[in-house]
């Protein structure tokens, strides 16, 4: 049964029931102003800022950055249809003020304790909630129509945003790492995978890993494990993708090759996670494989690593969450 609650209970209850598998870490103090010391910060109606919102502040270390990042975080929760380009770009519009002062702000360091001797960085992070899960629209058409060059971002600052179908998704991921682990299927102990880049390289060690917020958006995301009652050790990777062609699986292929994922006992399980996969996904991956197995000559050992390789669909959940429609903060 749907509940209500209001937008701080959804940051405490989605800050634990998504972000917690994905290894982030969550201030304690949640709903939270700051003191404006920018005089060139206004609302939307030009009248001078006294301070900034923050619903919650997320934060974990970045393996190739080699830093602490924290996510200035702005939840918003809205209806079906009640979602306009107009109330996006003020709310950008505010996250980018509001991050300017952050970086600055002697008080914004108080508030959520943090060292000024560590190396850090503070982004704005836009998370923008459907609560009755009735829409249908397609978010990034929205964001397109706002001219972000137009945004007063602060220079050397990234402003990330998720919508109601990444945040969807996300839940789902998170429901479906549950499961692996009621079904030993996964280890309780897991982490997230940053192989050596041409020009990045990790820092830390490989084990303990948070997924970063580029990684959560990106085309798939990789999870290294060790053993479990009911597998080896290897890789989870979600796929974020239709998986509609032989040629999309046949790059996904050559990734895991370059990432060093292909050269081991190691197993490697696919799990889909796109809203809407193609219908001829797994016939389009078994032709992938053969024609990647046709690129290496016919090697029986690496034929033998790629047939290992299997892939399905997580099961999609959608939230519980039911909050009013929350107006949206200036």
């Amino acid at each position: 049964m749907a509940e209500t609650v209001n937008v701080g209970e959804i940051a405490n209850r989605l800050s634990h029931e998504i972000f917690r598998h994905f290894k982030w870490k969550s201030h304690p103090i949640k709903d939270e102003n700051f003191s404006c010391h920018n005089t060139k910060h206004t609302s939307a109606k030009g009248a001078p800022k006294s301070t900034h919102p923050g619903d919650v502040v997320f934060s974990y270390d970045d393996p190739y950055l080699g830093t602490t990042i924290y996510l200035h975080t702005d939840l918003k929760s809205y209806g079906e249809g009640s979602i306009t380009t107009t109330k996006l770009r003020n709310a950008f519009k505010s996250l980018c003020m509001t991050v300017e002062c952050a970086r600055e702000s002697e008080h914004w360091r108080e508030i959520y304790s943090i060292d000024s001797s560590e190396d850090y960085e503070i982004r704005g992070f836009l998370f923008i909630h459907n609560h009755d899960n009735g829409y249908e629209k397609d978010f990034y058409e929205a964001i397109q129509k706002i001219n972000l060059q137009n945004l007063p971002i602060p220079r050397n600052t990234y402003i990330h945003f998720v919508g109601p179908h990444d945040i969807q998704r996300l839940y789902s991921i998170g429901n479906d790492i549950i499961r692996l682990k009621d079904a030993d299927e996964l280890p309780k102990q897991y982490s997230f995978y940053y192989p050596d880049l041409v020009m990045w390289r990790r820092h830390g060690d490989v084990w303990g890993q948070p997924a970063t917020i580029e990684s959560l958006t990106s085309p798939f995301l990789i999870i290294k494990h060790g053993e479990a009652e009911q597998i080896k050790p290897g890789y989870l990777v979600y796929y974020n993708r239709p998986g509609e062609s032989v040629h999309e699986f046949e790059y996904f292929l050559d990734s895991l090759s370059r990432f060093q994922m292909l050269d081991s006992d190691e197993i490697v399980r696919v799990r889909v996670t796109h809203n809407n996969p193609d219908e001829k996904m797994r016939s389009n991956f078994q032709a992938a494989k053969k024609k990647y197995a046709r690129s290496w000559g016919f090697d029986p050992s690496r034929e033998e690593i790629l047939d290992r390789i299997k892939i399905d669909k997580i099961t999609a959940v959608t939230s519980t969450y039911n909050p009013g429609d929350m107006g949206w903060r200036e």
